[in-house]
Parts: C-alpha cells; structure tokens; sequence
C-alpha cells in the first residue's frame, strides 16, 4: 500500500473523532446550550452514521446492544449515589463527616490531606466511585467551608481516588487488567507500584505546594453568613451517623456487589429518621428532586443540599449519547481499521506498549466506557505482545496506566461523568488539577519513549 493510500485511510478512520472535536467546540464557544456534550456526540455519531450508510445497520445494532449493556452497570451505580448522596444529606450523615473533617484536617494541609485520605478509602473499599459518591461529597463541603476553590479540591479528591482504585486488590479495573493478561492480582500490583508510586508522591507535593499559596485564614470569613455555619459545624458529633458511612465502606471487605453496599447506606440513613419520627413524604420527595435544605441562610443551604434521581439525570443521558457515539464508531469500521493502521506501526516491544496506552485512551474518548479501554487493547496486542516476548505485567500495567488512570479526563466517559455528577465540578474544571492521573500518564510515555529511543541508539 502507498504512504498515500496509508494517510488517507488513517484520516477517514479518524473522521469520528474530527467531527465529535468539532462539535464540542461549536456548541460551547459559538452556539452555546446548556449541555453541550450530549449534542456534540449526538452529532458526531450522526455525521459518522451517514458517511458510512452503505454498512449494514445490524453491525450498528449489535454494537448499539454490547456498548449499552457494558455502561448499564456504571449507570445503575450512578442512580444509587443520586439517592445515596439525598439521604446523606437528608439525615445529616453529610452534615457529620463535615463535622469530622473540619475538626481534624489542617486547613494549611487540606489539599495534600484529602488526596491522601480519598486514596486511603478507595484502597480500602476498591472503588473510586464508592469514595467520591460518599466521603469526596463531604470534603468537598468542607472545602466550601474553609473557601478553597472546587475544581482544586475535587481534582485532589479524584487523584487521591484513582490512585488507592489502581493499587486495591478489591478493585474491579486492577482485577480487570490482571485477569486480561493472565497476571497473579498481587504481581500485577506490585509492578504497578513503580511507577505509579512516584507520581503519587509527586502529585501530594504539587497539591502541598498549590495548597501553600491558595490558603488564606481569611478566606472563610469571606464567605456570606459562614459564622452561623461555623456553629454549625461545631456542634457535638452524633456518631450513629456514622454507620451508614461504616456499612457503605466495610461491606467492601465482603465482597458485596456496589449497589448492594449504596442500598444498606441508603437504608441505614433513614432508619433513625424513621425510628423518631415516622416515614415523611419529605423522605421520598428528597429522594426524587434532592434534599433542599431550608435553614434560611443560602449559605449553609448551598452546602446540605445535593443528591436525588433528578440530579443525576443529565450525567444518565450523556452516558446514552456516548454509547450511541461508540457504537458508531465500532458497528461501522472506524474502531477496526484504527487498530489495523496501529498494527502496521508496531515495530517493538515499546510500541506495544505504546500503542496499548493509546488505544486504550482512544476508546475510553469514543466508547464512554472504562472497562471496554482495557478489554480491546488486551486482545488486540496479546498476540503481538506474545511474539516479541513482552512480559505479561508489562501489559496489563499499560492498561491501568491509560485505561484506569485516563477515564475521569473525558467529560462523557462514564467515570468522568460520575466524577462530575457527584462531587459538582465539570470535568474540565477539576481536570487542570488532576495531578496524579496528568502527572502519571506523562511519567509512563516519557519513559517509554526513553526506553525506545535508547534502544534504537544501542
């Protein structure tokens, strides 16, 4: 084949991505709507369906079937933290882990700290969504309180997140990723901890040194009527409110399903509520529209309010249109001959590695789903992988180190969109302060690209 005929194909293979880039742009900057995501994929997928009509519709449907049964999972999760986060709030759970969170974290280590503590839960629990839905939601509060900016600290939250997610051995991703390329979850583990280690470390010192210079003793006072939300806070800690926080977590260590674990938080929240007072149509109105709350300071009614079905609907159809998105890009070839010309590229073991990080970003941009970003690349350079004799780990830590840590980056993955829908930040505004999952994506390709260019030099 000519390098002509080579360029072309590549560039029609690409014309999804073109058109989705497009769209974005003209629905944000020149006709702005409200949701300008869900259109732009609307679009894209639209544009990419014509220019292919002549392939058979049932390649569509079958890729329409496979690509919503895969993100079904992520958004049955995402319909049980809209009512998870309302009757957190609805009960005062939330109101006493920002209690807890005032009292013993330093306000001049706060960024530092929460990355930490986030990362701290999610090993323990193997969920970045279980950590972000539940205890990112109250740090984030108590973020407002002391008056650092959101998209800071929800990207220290979402770093802290996905790097306790990667190294947990209760992880779905990292047992994923391990069980694709036949790796023991502990080996797969511990050759994560090289790399991933570092950039940790790196992005706990990025965040301590923003933390340094955004911190200001006076920025509470700033904030509208946050003396009365100061009593608030100071209150005695009800510790009871504490278990529905505890059952969420602990029943990780049983292996219970997440949803399973959301419905005992749920249930335990209201159980007291209920004890007291008897059910309330207030109860069930919380869980639909979200708990108001109605304090009558807007202050402190900005920070205990949150959650409910209605809430999380926007995310619900965003994850709808990337499905239709990917499966356009999948039923009809694009996805196909994309790994066809990255195939002909591969020339060593480093553009293995290479090439599996870039798929695996490729798909988590096009298809909206997490697990589909490690499944292909497994397949599709195992055989190559085998040939040049690369060792298994090194495979399945590419697949984490693209598929894992580049998934909350896009605004309409599911992971993105579940990042954004709990804790309130778009992703675009947290992700300039994404450290660890920025920092440990540059780190890998660098090292990568090292390796290979020594390698040819020698």
């Amino acid at each position: 084949m000519k390098d002509g005929e080579k360029k072309n194909r590549i560039f029609f293979s690409l014309t999804p991505i073109y058109y989705l880039v497009i769209a974005i742009l003209l629905f944000r900057y020149v006709i702005v709507v409200p949701y300008p995501h869900p259109l732009a994929l609307t679009l894209a997928g639209f544009f990419s369906y014509l220019q292919r009509q002549n392939r058979s519709f049932l390649f569509l449907k079958s890729a329409l079937r496979k690509n919503f049964l895969s993100v079904l999972p992520a958004m049955e999760i995402l319909f049980f933290v809209g009512l998870l986060i309302a009757s957190w709030a609805y009960s005062g759970v939330l109101l006493t882990m920002m209690q807890i969170g005032t009292s013993f974290i330093d306000p001049d280590f706060f960024l530092p700290s929460i990355t930490i503590v986030s990362a701290v839960a999610a090993m323990v629990s193997g969920s970045s969504w279980t950590t972000a839905g539940t205890l990112g939601v109250a740090l984030m509060g108590v973020s407002k309180y002391l008056g650092f900016p959101d998209v800071m600290s929800a990207g220290a939250i979402v770093s802290g997140c996905y790097f306790g997610d990667k190294l947990s051995p209760l992880s779905d991703t990292t047992n994923l990723a391990s069980s694709l390329t036949h790796v023991p979850i502990w080996v797969h583990i511990q050759h994560m901890l090289k790399t991933t280690v570092f950039s940790f470390i790196l992005a706990v010192t990025c965040f301590t040194l923003l933390n340094y210079f955004v911190w200001n003793p006076e920025m509470r006072l700033e904030l509208p009527s946050t003396m009365g939300l100061a009593e608030l806070l100071k209150k005695d800690i009800v510790y009871w409110k504490l278990v529905p926080v505890l059952l969420v977590f602990g029943s990780s260590f049983f292996h219970l399903p997440v949803r399973i674990s959301f419905l005992l938080g749920i249930v335990s929240a209201f159980f007291f509520p209920i004890c007291e007072s008897g059910f309330s149509v207030s109860m069930a109105k919380s869980l639909l529209f979200g708990y108001v709350s109605q304090t009558g300071t807007a202050t402190w009614d900005s920070f205990l309010s949150g959650g409910g079905i209605v809430s999380i609907l926007p995310t619900e159809i965003l994850i709808l249109t990337a499905v239709w998105f990917g499966a356009v890009v999948e039923g009809f070839g694009y996805l196909n001959e994309m790994l066809i010309q990255i195939k002909q590229w591969v020339k060593n073991q480093y553009d293995i590695l290479l090439s599996t990080m870039g798929v695996s970003f490729l798909l988590n941009l096009m298809t909206a789903d997490q697990y589909l970003s490690l499944v292909i690349p497994a397949r599709a350079f195992r055989t190559l992988a085998l040939e040049k004799q690369i060792p298994e780990k090194d495979i399945s830590r590419a697949l984490e180190d693209s598929g894992t840590i580049t998934s909350p980056m896009i605004p309409w993955n599911s992971c993105g969109a579940f990042m954004a829908s709990s804790l309130g930040v778009p992703v675009i505004g947290f992700l300039p302060f994404l450290f660890f999952n920025l920092i440990h994506v540059m780190l890998t390709v660098s090292v990568l690209f090292y390796k290979k260019i020594t390698a040819k030099s020698s």
